[in-house]
């Protein structure tokens, strides 16, 4: 086994001082690295679930995490570039010993690296494809740095060491993945903003952003009327509400609790970003999501995004014409173009509380006619 190397993690923190990560390198058989079945990639998964850590060597589980790293995320040219130019260790997989059956090591960073190795010995055992005895060989073992911390300072540098490739790094994250990773750090090792930013090469005001959008996601995963509709791609939905202060205050959410205060309210949005059987979301994009801010200053504009039979282009409609000052004749026009859209077969539905709306709108328009004074005809 090589030297000990230290890395020195760049997180400076104003409470503790922090320790180097420290690595021993070794060459590791292929057979004896584990793929993460819990790996960050999959989160975003609508049916995803956690494995049981103590189980993650058992043979069904690394073979469902390979397939799954075959069919969703493009180990075909990565496999391609190994066979042209065989496994090129520009950085060493990063592992750890694995707990549940000593031998093993559970691969940290580089799970991709590692399925297209397994992938490419596993189509040549089962004769998809050729390789030469020593092609086998060179791929059968592989470059590692292992990490040598343990309990929960392991499990930090195991964070630190994936936001560092993946949310600064050149290989990002989903957004989605990346505020977990932050809420983790957050809630689990009760860090701060500035130190989450500065741990994983973001602002503060980024770091706080993602958190809030996450725990914002989470309390609709949580609400018995939307939490089997909720989806790991409306974080981004989120991200734009918190960030918006007209639209976070009118639904309810809370910078300081985390959370939303009005349920009721926070499940308007959550309508407006759904779908059922009739209609389709009307937020779709973070774009939506920011046009709510012209909205939600006109009460006839939100009672048009609130309506379920009219569309999101309708209430933007009605919120810019109100933003210029209408003509009585051009607002008399208006209310007889939407008196007009109200059918035969419509009136003989109205209610006695549209009868009284009716009578008040009459009564309206005769003291605004009683105080005119039209000019004579000459």
């Amino acid at each position: 086994m090589a030297t000990t190397t230290l890395i020195q993690n760049k997180a400076k923190s104003t409470k503790n001082a922090v320790s180097p990560f420290a690595f021993t390198t070794d060459d590791i058989p292929l057979s004896k690295l584990l793929l993460d079945p819990n790996n960050y990639r999959f989160l975003d998964h609508k049916k995803f679930k956690k494995k049981v850590s103590n189980r993650f060597h058992e043979p069904k589980v690394q073979t469902a995490t390979l397939e799954n790293l075959e069919l969703h995320y493009q180990l075909e040219e990565l496999k391609d570039s190994i066979l042209v130019n065989g496994y090129v260790p520009m950085e060493r997989i990063i592992v750890t010993p694995y707990a549940a059956k000593p031998g093993l090591f559970l691969v940290v960073e580089g799970n991709r690296r590692v399925a297209a190795l397994k992938s490419l010995l596993k189509e040549a055992s089962e004769g998809v494809l050729a390789l030469a005895p020593a092609q086998v060989t060179s791929l059968s073992v592989v470059p590692c740095a292992v990490l040598k911390s343990k309990g929960s300072s392991l499990k930090h540098a195991e964070r630190v060491i994936m936001g560092i490739r993946h949310i600064a790094g050149p290989k990002e994250w989903g957004a989605y993945q990346q505020a977990l990773l932050v809420s983790e750090l957050k809630d689990e090792e009760h860090l701060e903003f500035k130190e989450i930013g500065e741990m994983l090469g973001t602002s503060a005001v980024e770091a706080a952003r993602r958190y809030r959008a996450v725990m914002a996601l989470k309390f609709m995963e949580e609400d018995e009327l939307f939490g089997a509709k909720a989806e790991s791609s409306f974080y981004r939905l989120f991200h734009e509400l918190v960030s918006t202060p007209e639209v976070r205050e009118y639904f309810g959410w809370s910078h300081e609790q985390h959370t939303f205060t009005a349920v009721e309210q926070a499940r308007e949005f959550f309508q407006l970003i759904t779908s059922d059987v009739k209609h389709e979301p009307k937020l779709v994009t973070y774009a939506d999501v920011r046009r709510l801010k012209l909205i939600l200053t006109n009460s006839l504009a939100v009672e048009s995004l609130l309506d379920p039979d009219q569309t999101l282009l309708e209430a933007i409609r009605i919120a810019e014409e109100g933003k210029t000052t209408s003509s009585p004749s051009t607002t008399l026009k208006t209310v007889e173009t939407l008196l007009s859209r109200i059918g035969v077969t419509q009136a003989k539905l109205l209610s006695a509380a549209d009868l009284n709306i009716v009578d008040e709108i009459i009564s309206t328009l005769e003291g605004f006619k009683s105080l005119a004074k039209p000019k004579k005809k000459k």
